[in-house]
């Protein structure tokens, strides 16, 4: 299960790495377009940011939305996300992701439900994250940091 901490960044545990659609490597330094399919590798267990659909009890904890985990291997269509910067005087937004960008992620093969973060708080303290909404509410917005 994937879950957010603090405000504060964890280097061993909360950094992410973007990679290609299907598992495919991008290469450093080369920028990454808006409104393309990407996935994300989790840095300290090399698995892929993955989602899928509620059948089969498969659902958050808590709020029983659509589950986020984390999946080893080297990626399939449950690991796509489409990135999108937030802009909100329209809801696409072109040109190359940045440093400091607002951004949403939408899973592509269960009809582009929106991360999620929100107050549910699990036994240890930590947020439940999920896929929820069309993206936008404030729960749905990430940040991305580069981080050298």
């Amino acid at each position: 299960m994937v879950i957010c901490s603090d405000e504060k960044t964890n280097l061993e545990n909360e950094v992410w790495t973007i990679i290609g659609a299907s598992g495919k490597s991008i290469n450093e330094g080369i920028p990454v377009s808006l409104n393309s399919i990407v996935g994300f590798k989790h840095k300290a267990t090399e698995c892929n940011l993955h989602s899928h659909d509620t059948n089969q009890g498969k659902f958050t904890p808590i709020s029983k939305q659509q589950q986020v985990t984390i999946c080893p291997g080297g990626g399939n269509i449950d690991d796509e996300w489409l990135i999108r910067r937030y802009n909100p005087i329209t809801s696409y937004d072109t040109g190359q992701l940045m440093n400091g960008d607002i951004i949403g992620l939408f899973h592509i093969r269960t009809n582009k439900s929106a991360l999620y973060s929100h107050m549910v708080l699990l036994g240890d303290g930590s947020q439940e994250v999920s896929c929820y909404g069309n993206g936008s509410e404030s729960n749905n917005k990430w940040r991305i940091e580069l981080i050298n």
